[in-house]
């Protein structure tokens, strides 16, 4: 029955797709979003209502619509939602509208702080190469909404699905054939009370798998390793039934890699990576999980020659992606902006060859740097910090004895303080990383936005 939805956090490609979706079952959507530069595209005049961005206002709207919904994005704790529900105004979000809608597909869920899109794309690229429909979806790729706005271009297509936190917190009915969480470290403290919240969050993806699949867990995050949720683990209950992968050891139930081959152990088949574009040990982690749920959904795949499908694998931009130049061939220009977790960082930092010049900084989200200058300190890395959050960085590396910083306005003129050093140090090999631990919004509109300026930059030498 047609309904008036109040949607929160309409712009931007899930807004767009998802408004679409409301309005191609008859709704009549009440479009905000708090960017006042924002404003509805490609939908039907007749069934929309735009509210201005300073004037989500319950008093005024209370009794104007019957449902109200939101994107990812929107923090549930928002003071409208909670007045809405109080009033008992019934309150959803996209991926729980969408769920009924996508039973009939194969679908794999990715969570984790860090390597989600990654992995997400590893499984989508290994299906495709392998002859299967397959597509990126969710959090990353196609919006949920778009997937059931068009169900005959998806049909009989397997969904590599990336879930945030945020987009777990309600899920719905989503029904997962496998899941993957690949790693937990602090990351949207100013969203969630402590690590631990923050966490359970993202376990709630167990509870999304079908009867007997399985969840696909890193062995760090298992009841004897992890130190949290000490009292009450997630997987204390034994359910689901889960496969852990060793991210530090690359060993997995069924796949290992050993030196530079990928080990099927069923038939101990190895695979030669020389021709595999993935770099780091993290990424060669991302391939051993996407290998693991792929065998939950599609056992066959350990029968087939999975050498095409490795030398189909592209990694993502801004994904620790080296960047070609010819101007400094000494100097390696690695473009790691998706790293906006001091985890992320911490990982690319370990992945990298030294000496490290790496830029760090941006908007912070409530975290600690400590042990990122714990990291810096032991790589004898040479950080340059930038942006609204350079001095709280600072002031947390002085506190754990890492000095060797230099504080900047921004990433261009920390680009070229780094390029001085490198030339006045007359190195005969450095890598040169972008990865800024924190969020992009102080200064570039996404971490898309600042990989690109990087990589211009580096291509302008």
């Amino acid at each position: 029955m047609p309904e008036r939805i109040l949607l929160i956090g309409a712009a931007g490609k899930t807004g767009t797709a998802y408004a679409r979706l409301l309005q191609a079952h008859g709704h009549h959507v009440l479009w905000y979003d708090k960017n006042p530069q924002a404003h509805p595209e490609g939908l039907s005049a007749d069934l929309l209502t735009q509210i201005a961005h300073d004037a989500l206002d319950f008093a005024a709207l209370h009794g104007k619509f019957d449902r109200l919904t939101l994107t990812p994005g929107v923090p549930l704790k928002l003071p409208f939602i909670l007045k809405a529900r109080a009033a008992g105004v019934p309150v959803f979000t996209e991926v729980a509208y969408c769920a009924p809608y996508l039973t009939g597909y194969k679908m794999i869920g990715i969570t984790g702080t860090d390597g989600k899109s990654t992995t997400t794309t590893i499984i989508a690229q290994i299906l495709r190469a392998l002859n299967k429909k397959a597509f990126e979806c969710g959090n990353f790729g196609l919006p949920l909404s778009e997937v059931v706005l068009n169900p005959s271009h998806y049909e009989n297509a397997i969904l590599a699905c990336e879930l945030s936190s945020y987009q777990l917190e309600e899920p719905g009915e989503l029904k997962l054939d496998a899941a993957i969480f690949l790693n937990l470290a602090p990351d949207h403290l100013n969203r969630y009370a402590d690590i631990e919240e923050y966490g359970l969050a993202k376990w709630n993806i167990a509870s999304l798998l079908r009867s007997g699949q399985p969840l696909v867990v890193a062995q760090a995050l298992l009841p004897a390793h992890s130190p949290y949720w000490k009292a009450n683990h997630p997987l204390s209950s034994g359910k689901p039934r889960f496969i852990s992968v060793d991210s530090q050891q690359l060993r997995s139930e069924n796949f290992g890699v050993e030196g530079s081959f990928l080990v099927c152990a069923p038939g101990s088949v190895r695979y030669d990576l020389k021709d595999c574009a993935l770099s780091g040990a993290h990424n060669l982690a991302n391939l051993l999980f996407a290998l693991e749920a792929l065998c939950a959904v599609w056992p066959e795949i350990l029968t087939h020659d999975l050498t095409p499908a490795l030398k189909n694998i592209r990694p993502l931009p801004h994904r620790f992606e080296k960047i070609p130049q010819a101007a400094m061939p000494h100097v390696t220009f690695i473009n790691d902006s998706k790293a906006t977790t001091t985890q992320a960082t911490m990982t690319a930092l370990k992945n990298a060859a030294d000496p490290v010049f790496i830029f760090l900084g941006g908007q912070g989200k409530g975290e600690s740097y400590a042990e990122l200058g714990k990291a810096l300190k032991a790589k004898s890395a040479r950080a340059l910090i930038y942006g609204e959050c350079r001095e709280d960085m600072a002031r947390d590396f002085r506190s754990v004895g890492f000095l060797d910083f230099t504080l900047h306005e921004n990433l261009f003129k920390a680009f070229h303080a780094a390029k001085r050093m490198v030339g006045q140090h007359k190195l005969a090999a450095a890598t040169v990383l972008l990865s800024p631990a924190v969020a992009s919004w102080d200064q570039f509109t996404s971490f898309e936005a600042r990989g690109d300026y990087f990589r211009e930059l580096v291509q302008s030498l």
